[in-house]
């Protein structure tokens, strides 16, 4: 039988199986089996099929049957077969309904489309001969009751043409097919890509989102580079970065890293010997999936500075990798979370846009005005930051910049905790039961600003902080009023001493 497959069989790579520290992804990272990682590979032993069972939901090899040696043993793991058509011929001739269904095994779910038609060293098909193919799919998903993926484009050098068009490029080759396809049945949208930073991958998958279908990234791995900078060290960041963003990117349905054992690009390969994982396999088997369990979320997020009404500090922490907070373009700034309450903090995870910072600091803070530093990070290299092993205590966590790594602002797309609360001493509670609460209204306030205690309390003097700590307005015995007409618009802290020295903090938005 003659195999077509989407890349030659060569030699594992030969370097040495490096160890990953699982202090990386910390004790609070429980392993989370994702429902759309998976592997592009064809060559599985039964022993790889079962070491990387643990992290992946689903596998394809660019042919229509399963390799022999994770034929008997994928079902078992909970792991998916998917097929493909990967062209216009099957098994030596061109592809007929039948023969393609009855390669197809019984408890198959989809079938992958064309791999990479329009590279004329792949599938080399244009648009309307792959949409003239097309009904052959259809009638085999008619009879295994399959959903449909597209063909799988991506951008390349030596590509088909037609009618006077060389289709480069993604979308245009889908537009073409589709045009000459109206009608066709497509569940899904499929690309490849080896970009090698997660800012361009979010490029090629924001431009598949025209097609309003769920998009499955069958091929990546960092590759456009000279091979000589495709470090181990460059593919595991990469990695991390990248599946963070597709885990949580909704319009990713599935993806799978290419590859379990390849040579055409350094450093790739899941696997070494059969049945033993890579540095890089063990990162991508144990890498958690979607938005982990056992994050704390804030009451309320303030930030020193916004660099426009569609960037503000709530965006760091709504659960969408899409939206970002981002400052102006000056140091230092912050971004400060309110729990409510005292918290207990083991993990931060944040997830940089490209202008992110080299240096920031991690503080807590009981009353938001005093700040314990509980981590120090310094010449970052952005993307993902997992920090781990932390040890603070407060109601509020501020991430303070120090030093950007661009000539913008600083931009996150998500800063996400872990943690637990803390119950408060019996003693502290029944303190703070009894303490004169300080009240100001309006806030938001315009020109004037009420103060006063829950108590009656006098205030002996008040300050007030503006967001990176300076004072910026005081008053002894204010007569129940202050004036803040000339501060600019923004968050404050205001700090009050009564008459029987009791400091007590309030924040509040001068409009």
């Amino acid at each position: 039988m003659v195999r077509i497959s989407r890349r030659s069989h060569l030699a594992p790579l030969g370097w040495a199986v490096l160890v990953w520290a699982a202090a990386a992804l910390g004790p609070a990272q429980a392993q989370t089996k994702s429902a759309k990682r998976g592997v592009a590979y064809g060559y599985h032993s039964a022993a790889d099929m079962q070491v990387l069972a643990p992290g992946i939901s689903w596998w394809y090899n660019w042919y229509s049957k399963p390799d022999a040696g994770a034929a008997g043993v994928y079902s078992g793991l909970n792991v998916e077969y998917v097929p493909m058509q990967w062209g216009a011929n099957l098994d030596g001739g061109p592809v007929t309904a039948a023969q393609l269904a009855g390669n197809i095994p019984n408890n198959a779910r989809y079938l992958l489309g064309f791999n990479e038609p329009n590279f004329r060293s792949q599938a080399n098909l244009t648009p309307r001969q792959a949409a003239a193919l097309w009904p052959v799919l259809e009638d085999v998903a008619r009879r295994k009751n399959l959903k449909l993926v597209a063909p799988a484009v991506n951008y390349c050098g030596d590509c088909v043409a037609e009618n006077g068009t060389t289709y480069y490029t993604p979308t245009q080759y889908l537009d073409a097919f589709f045009a000459a396809c109206p009608n066709c049945q497509v569940d899904y949208i499929a690309v490849h890509t080896y970009v090698c930073e997660e800012q361009w991958l979010r490029g090629k998958i924001a431009e598949l989102k025209k097609y309003n279908k769920p998009i499955w990234l069958t091929e990546f791995a960092c590759g456009d580079m000279p091979a000589s900078q495709i470090t181990a060290a460059v593919q595991q960041k990469y990695m991390l970065d990248a599946v963070n963003y597709l885990e949580k990117e909704p319009a990713v349905f599935r993806y799978s890293w290419f590859s379990g054992r390849n040579a055409e690009i350094p450093n790739i390969n899941l696997l070494g010997n059969s049945g033993q994982l890579t540095a890089l396999g063990q990162q991508y088997v144990g890498l958690p999936g979607g938005w982990e369990p056992g994050r704390i979320r804030p009451q309320a997020v303030t930030a020193s500075s916004r660099e426009s009404s569609a960037t503000g500090p709530e965006n760091a922490t709504d659960e969408n990798i899409n939206t970002r907070w981002a400052s102006t373009f000056t140091d230092p700034q912050f971004l400060m979370l309110d729990f409510g309450s005292v918290q207990s903090f083991s993990r931060v995870q944040l997830s940089w846009e490209t202008a992110y910072a080299r240096d920031y600091q991690l503080q807590t803070s009981a009353d938001g005005s005093t700040w314990t530093t509980i981590r120090a990070v310094t010449n970052s290299d952005g993307g993902l930051d997992n920090l781990t092993g932390l040890s603070g205590q407060g109601r509020y966590l501020r991430l303070y910049g120090t030093r950007r790594a661009t000539t913008y602002g600083y931009s996150l797309y998500e800063l996400e905790v872990f943690g637990r609360p803390m119950a408060a001493p019996l003693g502290a509670r029944a303190a703070a039961d009894t303490s004169p609460a300080l009240l100001l209204y309006p806030n938001p306030a315009e020109a004037q600003l009420r103060l006063a205690t829950a108590s009656n309390v006098p205030l002996q003097q008040v300050a007030v902080l503006d967001a990176l700590g300076r004072t910026v307005l005081s008053a002894v015995r204010p007569a129940g009023t202050l004036n803040i007409a000339q501060l600019p618009a923004g968050i404050y802290l205001l700090r009050a001493t009564t008459s029987d020295q009791q400091t007590l903090t309030q924040r509040f938005t001068k409009r």
